[in-house]
């Protein structure tokens, strides 16, 4: 247990992550303190310490961070679970504006943990989930990439390795977004929410079909409903271009060929896909797709699918509850190079359950050999919703350590082993970063902290749409149950958000719809 004693709340939503970076695995209570009546610092510090030795905390059991912000002043004590004091600071901040004190304030912790842990953390004090925005910035500010290196170091207090990575992929994908006009453009999601089967680790709002009775009414249901948001959305965005659009899930492909040829045709009907730069189907599960699938894929005009293993080792895809073998990725991939789709990507999770070091190396091993046109590589993150985060949770109340969980593959080592092995097989055989992020959730068994995910491309062979959606761009709409659109204005994002329940997407459709209208609106 870390508990953090603040007498305010103040940038609590950047302290949080920061701290969590240096104790992967721990939970943390973060109490604010009422501490209006201090007149000053110094009357903050020794109410703050008074909740140490009048026994409010057993620092045996906890490691304690105390802190205190006011009047320009930063001051922050660690005490580690055996109860001594390993580091205390305080600082004078003279700047003034919200970011530079949030980030002189994240610079400050940072170094008083490092210092007190001996240890430091590679992506320093870049806790968001878009790490490759920051150099972005720099690179179209007219910073030369080694100088952006060295910024970030200097600057957030990054790794070398993590520095180079995040710029590298921010340059790639300026590159990727140049002469696409994206700027006046925008791109759509439609999200299909149906699985043959749910993956244990999985916390999407998506449905198993083989849990249903009425599968097949289900999805005609929604495809009609669908169908009447997507004219909705075709008027509201009359006369502007649309960049990319991508289908994804769920398991778009879970739906029957009858299901997939309609969703198909709505699509063509309402969106210029063919004056797009990029149309983007998830094949997803293997055990989803066959020849006619494909057929009605590649007739639509779909330039880009994914086929994903997530791994290829067999006993994990068992354990993860995915109905399928690694022989039927192998068949379904070259199915789809058959049909005529030369830009596959792949996706793969570093991290899985009961998978070793040599296992994932294994993996990347066969997925090189098939030669997608690009590869994403996730590092597990076990989410609240998954049913595999809550058989965990039951098993810790049971007696269970978050050692076992450890030995099942959330040593942190053995993630970054992994995700070291991805990028050296990435450089190997000619892929590129080119987009990034990292999951605000992090797994909270074991010591895996939250890592980056990465896909790799070859070049000419990049998702557009995952740059766009990943930097924030451009306006994204998004249509379907659970889908979240991402509306730019400016510099503002607006968010309008679908209800995930798919019966009520159905009977709220004219609600979502309206809903769209007035975000697109500003109202």
């Amino acid at each position: 247990m870390i508990r953090m004693f603040c007498n305010s709340q103040r940038n609590e939503y950047d302290i949080r992550p920061l701290i969590m970076s240096f104790f992967p695995g721990e939970t943390l209570e973060y109490e604010v303190k009422d501490l209006s009546a201090c007149e000053n610092i110094s009357d903050i510090i020794e109410e703050l310490e008074k909740n140490i030795h009048s026994g409010e905390v057993v620092t045996g059991e906890d490691t304690v961070i105390l802190g205190a912000f006011c009047d320009g002043v930063i001051w922050c004590k660690l005490i580690e679970k055996d109860g001594r004091q390993t580091w205390e600071s305080q600082i004078l901040n003279e700047n003034i504006t919200d970011k530079c004190y949030r980030d002189t304030l994240k610079r400050f912790i940072y170094r008083v943990l490092k210092e007190g842990l001996k240890r430091t953390v590679k992506w320093g004090t870049l806790t968001g989930v878009r790490p490759s925005k920051v150099p972005m910035k720099y690179l179209l500010e007219g910073l030369d990439e080694k100088s952006t290196v060295s910024k970030l170091m200097d600057e957030y207090y990054m790794s070398e390795e993590k520095a180079h990575l995040s710029t590298t992929v921010a340059k790639n994908e300026l590159a990727v977004l140049e002469n696409t006009g994206y700027e006046t453009g925008y791109s759509v999601y439609i999200g299909i929410p149906f699985c043959p089967t749910v993956c244990n680790y999985c916390s999407f709002s998506s449905i198993s079909l083989a849990k249903l009775k009425d599968g097949e009414k289900l999805m005609l249901d929604y495809l009609a409903a669908l169908k009447k948001e997507c004219q909705a959305v075709k008027e509201m965005m009359q006369g502007k271009r649309m960049t990319s659009l991508y289908v994804g899930g769920g398991t778009p492909t879970a739906l029957n060929e009858e299901g997939l040829k309609l969703l198909m045709d709505m699509i063509r009907e309402n969106f210029d896909v063919d004056g797009s730069c990029e149309f983007t189907v998830e094949a997803g599960r293997p055990d989803s797709i066959n020849e006619e699938k494909l057929r009605i894929l590649k007739d639509a005009r779909v330039t880009r699918i994914s086929v994903n293993p997530q791994t290829m080792k067999d006993d994990t895809l068992k354990i993860m509850g995915r109905n399928h073998t690694v022989c039927q990725v192998k068949e379904a991939f070259h199915m789809a190079r058959r049909m005529g789709f030369d830009n596959i990507n792949m996706d793969l999770i570093a991290g899985l359950m009961d998978e070793s070091v040599f296992d994932f190396e294994n993996t990347m091993k066969e997925i090189m050999a098939l030669g997608p046109d690009s590869f994403t590589v996730h590092s597990l993150v076990v989410k609240r919703a998954s049913r595999y985060r809550n058989e965990q949770e039951k098993n810790k109340h049971e007696g269970a350590t978050d050692q076992i969980a450890d030995d099942k593959g959330f040593s942190n080592d053995t993630v970054e082993d992994m995700l070291s092995i991805a990028e050296k097989c990435a450089g190997d055989n000619s892929y590129e970063p080119y987009y990034m992020y990292r999951q605000k959730n992090k797994a909270g068994l074991g010591c895996n902290s939250v890592l980056e995910n990465v896909g790799y491309s070859k070049k000419g062979k990049e998702g557009l749409y995952n740059i766009l959606i990943m930097e924030e761009m451009q306006s994204i709409i998004a249509l379907g149950a659970g889908a979240s659109s991402k509306l730019l204005f400016g510099d503002r994002i607006e968010r309008v958000a679908n209800v995930k329940n798919v019966y009520e997407y159905i009977s709220r459709i004219d609600e979502m719809i309206e809903r769209k209208r007035r975000g697109l609106n500003d109202e």
